[in-house]
């Protein structure tokens, strides 16, 4: 079942036959733009201000000269201008009836610019010092290094560090005290020199008074060497006629290795000859 009522032409008839009784707003019927209002009020505002201050200054020259008196009643002055301020402040922040939003966040900029101005010098005077503060001892420390260095450096170099006045004459040349090493392979090298061959004894007294890297490096290669020539000393003499026919067959074997080597490689040598060095040098000739 449908909803039952009058027509909407019957409804509207109705309505303006009982009319309204109704108490109409403050500022409804005003005519007055709404930015010709607000300079107004904004301008009211800062003479009930500048009053304000006037009657506040003429209030603290008519008090007592008693300090503690004046201290007092400063005080309780600047107590009161804050309480009319900060009331008049929160007064001026609140949005008006009838009041559109952009106009409103309009007129809070204007008041708060002063003091976001203040706030941004105050930062950017804090910021700059803190700045300055720390580019100092930034210096400081950079300074401090560099002295560090350079005491470091003169401790190192101080004990070899020789102090020379000018126009100074040398009486004497500087003095070695150090003895220098005395150089046990000179007889050696000498018999090489002058000798081809070293007899057994002559060979045995020059290798006994040089170091095993000195041995290996002028012909006594190692320890094993000097004694083999040791044994040779201790040995019979049918060891040594033995071990002498050894020495020539493997001579005379080493000589025919190396000429045949030579005629390989060259054909129209002299391949005696080349064996016969090569077997001199071998032998230690």
């Amino acid at each position: 079942m449908g909803h039952k009522r009058k027509k909407f032409s019957e409804r509207v008839a109705d309505r303006e036959a009982k009319g309204r009784d109704e108490s109409p707003f403050k500022k409804s019927y005003s005519d007055t733009p709404k930015g010709f209002e607000r300079i107004m009020f904004k301008k009211d505002s800062i003479a009930q201000r500048m009053n304000e201050k006037r009657q506040a200054g003429s209030t603290s020259e008519d008090l007592g000269a008693s300090k503690k008196g004046k201290n007092n009643n400063n005080n309780n002055n600047n107590k009161d201008k804050d309480k009319k301020s900060s009331t008049s402040a929160t007064d001026e922040l609140r949005i008006k009836p009838g009041e559109r939003m952009g106009d409103f966040s309009r007129r809070v900029d204007e008041h708060m610019r002063d003091k976001l101005q203040k706030a941004t010098r105050s930062n950017s005077a804090t910021a700059s010092k803190k700045k300055k503060y720390y580019e100092k001892l930034k210096a400081k420390e950079q300074a401090k290094k560099l002295k560090q260095q350079e005491e470091n450096a003169y401790k190192e170099y101080e004990t070899i560090h020789d102090k020379v006045q000018l126009n100074d004459v040398a009486e004497a040349p500087p003095s070695l005290t150090v003895v220098p090493k005395k150089r046990r392979n000179d007889e050696f090298m000498a018999n090489k020199k002058w000798k081809n061959t070293p007899g057994e004894e002559d060979f045995e007294d020059v290798v006994a008074g040089l170091d095993p890297a000195k041995k290996r490096k002028l012909g006594a290669d190692d320890d094993a060497a000097a004694k083999g020539k040791s044994r040779l000393k201790n040995m019979t003499p049918a060891g040594r006629r033995i071990m002498e026919e050894e020495r020539k067959q493997a001579i005379e074997n080493y000589r025919l290795m190396k000429a045949r080597k030579a005629l390989e490689r060259n054909p129209g040598i002299d391949a005696d000859a080349e064996a016969d060095d090569a077997a001199a040098a071998e032998a230690g000739y």
